[in-house]
């Protein structure tokens, strides 16, 4: 309850300092005065007297990331006039330490010190910045001496130092809030959209493209001071290293979604397994950074960055390698997060201050990216869902095809031997009683001999055009071999359909050979099983003989029903 009061306190002030910026005059401008001059000692020194001796500073670029027990930093030659009621603010970007003063000396020569240590100076959802409140004095502030202990320097003293009054900061950090909201809320809405997805599809790759997601709000929540509502207490240097850790689960669950995203035939074995050692190595240089900030620091950085960069490099090189070996996922990928990837290789670049730069841009810029790449890699997912089904589509359309092909005579169409039996036996699963119509072409071969087998071939196609036309539509109609066929009805539905069939037959026009007719065998019985089937073809396969031996161009009926 009292954290809720806390957080709800916070909004208030927030919400009271929004009006009032709307409502007051402009504030003046930031000023950035440019790196601040560096001294490195091993044992205290008094301020001001080191303030006196400015000489004692190197101002060289070089030196910037000089560190030791104590690393001082100056800023000389401003003039700035303190306001009490809009006191001036010095803003820089998160460095990892462990402690951090600041000291004001105005231009009638005191100085005093700043009020706010690390722990006040921290923001909530700022652009990565810490926010140290100048003494609320009034005169000229004509030099700013900064005291770090225990700094781990990658970047100089202070990086991206600037000077801001109260209202002007705030007045930055709207537009802070505004793009916060806007990135954490289109990952928040894409991992939504895509767990969904995930819960119906099944697909790794979608399962992947969420643990990304998951690991970027991580990210962005401990990089920008977010966590600092879940955690009041946690030090700014914990929060950089809880920072460093979700930058590199960004990049291996990255490295899972590029594995599980690519068909795996067109992978290159050895990238892909380098990249994902690389982002192990990132994630455990993290942790032991998390778990023991002071630990060998320089090294886990250098193991941090150097395996971030490597991933970043190694995510290019395998997914172009599998392009050239023709995945059109590949392509995409790449068409996805090339452009991500290059510009988190230059602000890792930056990071390590092999690049230089200073704006809220630059600061927010893995936000900025990491919501690109999410909504890229959205964009990715859902053409891949497309492809997938589109191979589906295609996989069941070939399978009905060969099940077609399968239980279908080539010649007339109808169903063949083993698809006919199937389809009475599973027909009725209770015992009912059946009509089984054996028909035979009466004297076929002579129709061969006689004019040959390929009025033949015409001839059985056109019985059995005969049979369909003829038969009703939920009857089974088959060509069970040579120039016998078969239809089966339920024995209720049309009792005449024998002679039916046998004058269609009769009077139906053929090709060359002149009227053709059948002769017909029926029986009637329950078929539930294979041993169903053989005796009421038995019995319909003897009313066909006698029907042969009677005369031809005929129905013959089995003597009884077979019992159920």
């Amino acid at each position: 309850m009292g954290r809720f009061h806390t957080i709800f306190g916070r909004f208030v002030v927030v919400l009271v300092a929004l009006i009032a910026s709307v409502t007051a005059s402009a504030a003046p401008p930031p000023i950035h005065p440019g790196p601040a001059c560096v001294r490195v000692t091993e044992t205290a020194e008094s301020p001001y007297a080191l303030v006196a001796r400015p000489a004692a500073f190197s101002c060289a670029v070089k030196d910037g990331s000089k560190t030791g027990a104590i690393t001082w930093g100056l800023v000389s030659g401003l003039n700035i006039a303190n306001d009490p009621h809009d006191p001036w603010e010095v803003r820089h970007e998160y460095s990892q330490a462990q402690s951090e003063t600041l000291f004001v000396r105005y231009a009638d020569g005191r100085m005093v010190q700043a009020p706010s240590d690390r722990m006040t100076a921290r923001r909530l959802f700022s652009p990565g910045m810490m926010s140290f409140a100048l003494p609320a004095d009034e005169g000229v502030v004509t030099d700013i001496l900064i005291r770090v202990e225990g700094l781990q320097n990658q970047r100089g003293v202070a990086p991206g130092l600037m000077l801001a009054t109260g209202r002007a900061a705030l007045d930055g950090d709207l537009v802070v809030l505004f793009l916060y909201g806007l990135l954490g809320g289109t990952i928040i809405a894409l991992f939504a959209y895509n767990f969904a997805m995930f819960i119906n599809l099944r697909y790794p790759f979608i399962a992947a493209y969420c643990l990304s997601t998951i690991a970027m709000l991580f990210m962005g929540t401990c990089w920008s001071g977010g966590i600092f509502l879940a955690f009041p207490d946690m030090d700014s240097t914990t929060q950089i290293s809880l920072t460093m850790l979700g930058t590199s689960l960004v990049l291996g669950t990255g490295s899972l979604f590029l594995m599980t995203f690519v068909e795996r035939p067109f992978l290159p074995r050895w990238p892909m397994r380098l990249t994902a050692a690389a982002a192990l190595i990132a994630v455990g240089s993290s942790i032991i950074r998390v778990l023991d900030p002071h630990l060998a620091w320089q090294l886990m950085d250098r193991l941090t960055y150097g395996s971030i960069g490597f991933v970043l490099i190694g995510l290019l090189v395998t997914s172009a390698l599998a392009s050239l070996r023709g995945s059109r996922s590949a392509r995409m990928y790449l068409a996805a997060w090339s452009i991500p990837i290059i510009l988190g290789f230059v602000r890792t670049m930056w990071a390590v201050n092999l690049v230089s730069g200073h704006s809220v841009v630059i600061a927010m810029s893995p936000l900025i990216f990491m919501a690109i790449e999410a909504l890229m890699s959205a964009l990715a997912v859902s053409w891949r869902i497309g492809g997938l089904r589109g191979e589906r589509d295609e996989a069941r359309a070939r399978q009905e095809e060969f099940r077609v092909a399968a239980n279908t005579d080539p010649l007339t169409d109808l169903l063949n031997r083993r698809a006919f039996i199937d389809r009475a036996c599973g027909t009725a699963p209770i015992a009912i009683q059946q009509r089984l119509i054996l028909i035979d072409i009466d004297n076929f071969k002579l129709v061969n001999d006689d004019h040959g087998h390929q009025v033949g071939d015409d001839v059985l196609i056109r019985v059995a055009e005969v049979l369909l036309e003829t038969a009703p539509a939920t009857a089974l109609v088959g060509r069970l071999g040579g120039e016998e066929f078969a239809v089966l009805v339920p024995t209720r539905v049309v009792d005449a359909l024998p002679d039916r069939l046998c004058r269609a037959i009769a009077m139906a026009s053929m090709p060359t050979c002149g009227v053709v007719t059948i002769s017909v065998g029926v029986a009637d019985g329950p078929i539930t099983d294979d041993a169903d089937w053989r005796q009421i073809y038995h019995a319909a396969d003897q009313a066909l003989y006698r029907a042969k031996h009677g005369g031809r161009n005929r129905v013959s009926h089995a003597p009884r029903p077979l019992a159920a």
